[in-house]
């Protein structure tokens, strides 16, 4: 940051030596008094310009932090979707007997359960044949 050589006090208390013919007294006083409230003013809205910047810094912080908790939780839901749909088309590209139909030799051998389930233990196709 800039430094100033002078601040509105420096400036009122500025005091001219007086020669022969010089400057009227009272107009440099005036221009003086004109140029320390321009210096008060400027002091004044820098001060607020400041303030204002760091204001502003926090909330882009608090706005950045707040955007990466949303894209943490969108990727993390991203990659859950990934895993599933992976899994899906896995799935859906395995053969049909590995999805879930039964192959003829599990059929035998469901057929033989109900069938000692039903006429009993003894009674099998296999031993009328």
């Amino acid at each position: 940051m800039a430094t100033f050589k002078f601040t509105p006090k420096d400036i009122y208390e500025a005091d001219f030596g007086t020669k022969m013919r010089g400057y009227d007294k009272e107009e440099v006083d005036e221009l003086l008094d004109d140029v320390i409230q321009d210096y008060e003013a400027f002091q004044a809205e820098l001060l607020r310009l400041q303030e204002e910047n760091e204001f502003l810094k926090k909330k882009i912080v608090e706005l950045e932090s707040q955007a990466s908790r949303p894209n943490q939780a969108n990727l993390e839901e991203t990659q859950r979707l990934d895993n599933m749909s992976r899994v899906v088309s896995s799935r859906i590209n395995k053969p049909k007997t590995e999805i879930g139909q039964p192959s003829n030799f599990e059929l035998l051998k469901r057929i033989n359960r109900l069938e000692q389930a039903v006429f009993g233990p003894g009674s099998t196709s296999s031993e009328e044949a």
